[in-house]
């Protein structure tokens, strides 16, 4: 940015360039940044920790940039909103740190310890057709022709009454044979 562009503003007070920031002029939001800088360095470097500083300082920037959007100069003035915001964006960062490290250890899974299982290994595959073979066998062997045959239309999609004109049998026959279905396949 060239330092011309700055010294257009300098003059300026911080409410004047907010509104015009928010009537379109996004490109004096560098304007304000440049300013309140030494606000962000000095929170972040008052209250965090050192692991914590940039984190706090791209909060602390965002958090200007939000102050800009939301001012309200009827309040109070832009400078001790803008401190504000700031103060409280690298606190949060404090606080949301902190409680990432109170996590217990037992809680958290190492990735190296997690089995990440693949959903389409051949492996898989062949269980899941064996699983479903032998669940298909259960239900046949545990419904009545009727039942079974109510069941496959019903699965796959038919309403009661397509149902029982495919099976020539009444809406109430269907619904009598769902009710004994699911008696029997509840428990298994």
């Amino acid at each position: 940015m060239s330092i011309s562009f700055v010294e257009n503003y300098k003059n300026m007070s911080d409410n004047e360039i907010v509104s015009l920031i928010n009537s379109g002029k996004y490109e004096l939001m560098q304007v304000i940044i440049e300013r309140y800088y030494p606000v962000v360095l000095f929170n972040v470097r008052k209250f965090c920790p050192e692991t914590y500083r940039e984190d706090a300082v791209q909060e602390a920037t965002f958090a200007l940039y939000t102050a800009v959007k939301n001012f309200d100069s009827s309040k109070s003035s832009f400078s001790t909103f803008a401190s504000v915001c700031v103060k409280r964006s690298v606190l949060s960062v404090i606080k949301n740190q902190q409680r990432k490290k109170n996590i217990p250890d037992e809680l958290v899974d190492s990735l190296s310890d997690l089995e990440i299982i693949d959903s389409n290994s051949p492996e898989k595959i062949f269980f899941d057709k064996e699983d479903l073979k032998t669940l298909t066998d259960t239900i046949k062997l545990e419904l009545s022709s009727l039942e079974y045959k109510v069941l496959q239309l019903f699965l796959n999609g038919e309403s009661y009454s397509c149902i029982a004109k495919r099976l020539n049998i009444t809406e109430k026959a269907v619904d009598n044979s769902m009710s004994r279905i699911r008696k029997k396949l509840k428990c298994k």
